[in-house]
């Protein structure tokens, strides 16, 4: 009799079952009772099922392109018939007909909600135009000329000579242009797994 075992860490099961086929293309096994064939899809079956079903609309960071079986986050249509598990978990926000829409993140911050219907929902801006009543509460102020006569000068003060002048602004500046509200940050790409 013949057993063969293997020991996987835990953190790995999202490779195993493409692990156990390349071993069965690089390697020559030698069948004990069931063909190695059956034995490799049933593995391979066994772990994608559990591992896929539990990772279906799971949203992670990638620095690199995702692999096969993630969708990017960037506002792309799907048919639901295409990624049917992934379309049954979705919540109905994202659901069209018979398509479902995935929400675009590109330049937006993840926050956390309670509520499924309150998530995947992109709002806000990174952009800010202030208004009036935005800005701190200020005076400004101006101090006029002030007409200074001699009234102890020989004859009478000529009041009609003097003149207090033309109102002056007091100076007009700015471009309104908005602010960017987003701290130092670097970019990933995010993206959801729809299963195999």
């Amino acid at each position: 009799m013949k057993i063969r075992a293997l020991s996987i860490d835990s953190a790995l099961f999202m490779h195993v079952g493409d692990a156990i086929t390349s071993l069965t293309e690089d390697l020559t096994w030698e069948e004990v009772g069931d063909s190695v064939a059956d034995i490799v899809a049933a593995s391979k079956l066994a772990v994608e099922s559990w591992y896929s079903d539990m990772l279906i609309g799971s949203i992670f960071p990638w620095i690199i392109t995702p692999p096969p079986g993630w969708l990017l986050l960037d506002g792309t249509t799907y048919l639901k018939t295409d990624y049917p598990e992934l379309a049954a978990l979705l919540p109905a926000h994202l659901l069209s007909g018979d398509d479902f829409i995935l929400p675009d993140v590109e330049d937006a911050f993840p926050f956390g909600v309670s509520d499924e219907d309150d998530g995947s929902q992109v709002a806000g801006s990174n952009d800010l135009a202030l208004t009036v009543g935005q800005l701190p509460a200020h005076t400004h102020t101006y101090t006029p000329p002030v007409l200074d006569v001699d009234l102890l000068a020989p004859g009478a003060p000529d009041i009609s000579a003097s003149s207090l002048g033309s109102p002056i602004a007091t100076g007009t500046t700015g471009d309104g242009d908005t602010i960017d509200t987003r701290p130092k940050r670097f970019g990933l790409i995010y993206a959801v797994f729809a299963g195999r």
